[in-house]
């Protein structure tokens, strides 16, 4: 589901309603409801007893591996971060590489991790429509995984940089709450989380993945671009 460079110049010349926020460091005890009432949550809970997911440590491929060799429980990966004119946008995959199934339902909650781990105060919004129209959600529904699955989901964000009078958000990590309850993974995006003073980071909810093509790199679907 990587944004096509073509839809991407599209979407990022729309108008999209951007409300400036404080982008001081928070604690991670910060709370959302995913419309930009609060800081970004993604604390994991201790009385989940999946495996935490794993997280693919070198730097984003140009496609997920979807890699299931040695790994237990859900993998996560960044694709690569698109980028025009301010607008940012990039897939993150979740593979299922434990037994059974594994149940998603919704959209992730996102935390943006600063260099020493510490979370800035960044709103996880839920949908996508605060900060670009042109990157289609499908809305919450149950996206059922059985083991070697996939499902992905867009994250998209500006780095306008209005309030001179705050640091700019320069994120390290992106911290992924796949599911409530279950425990959260990060992955490090190619060239961080520039998020300027904007404070909020979109989401859209879960979406199964095709297949990979036996013996091909998988390739993200692409969002559609509305006409207006």
């Amino acid at each position: 589901m990587t944004l096509p460079r073509a839809s991407l110049a599209t979407a990022a010349v729309l108008v999209a309603a951007l409300l400036a926020t404080g982008c001081g460091r928070a604690g991670h005890d910060g709370r959302d409801d995913g419309r930009g009432t609060g800081a970004g949550a993604g604390v994991p809970s201790p009385l989940d007893p999946s495996p935490a997911p794993s997280v693919d440590e070198g730097a984003a491929p140009a496609q997920p591996t979807r890699d299931c060799a040695g790994r237990s429980g859900p993998l996560l990966e960044a694709g690569p971060v698109e980028s025009a004119m301010g607008l940012r946008a990039m897939t993150v995959w979740l593979t299922h590489c434990g037994a059974g199934g594994y149940l998603l339902d919704g959209y992730p909650v996102l935390q943006v991790l600063g260099e020493d781990g510490t979370a800035y105060d960044v709103h996880s919004l839920k949908g996508t429509q605060a900060v670009t129209s042109g990157v289609e959600d499908p809305g919450p529904h149950p996206v059922a995984l059985r083991t070697g699955d996939s499902a992905t989901v867009s994250v998209v964000w500006r780095n306008t940089y209005t309030d001179t009078t705050k640091e700019p958000v320069q994120g390290e990590r992106l911290q992924v709450l796949p599911r409530p309850g279950g425990p959260s993974g990060s992955i490090a995006p190619e060239g961080g989380i520039d998020l300027g003073s904007t404070g909020r980071i979109g989401v859209t909810a879960w979406k199964k993945a095709p297949p990979a093509p036996t013996g091909a790199a998988p390739t993200a679907p692409g969002p559609s671009t509305p006409a207006s």
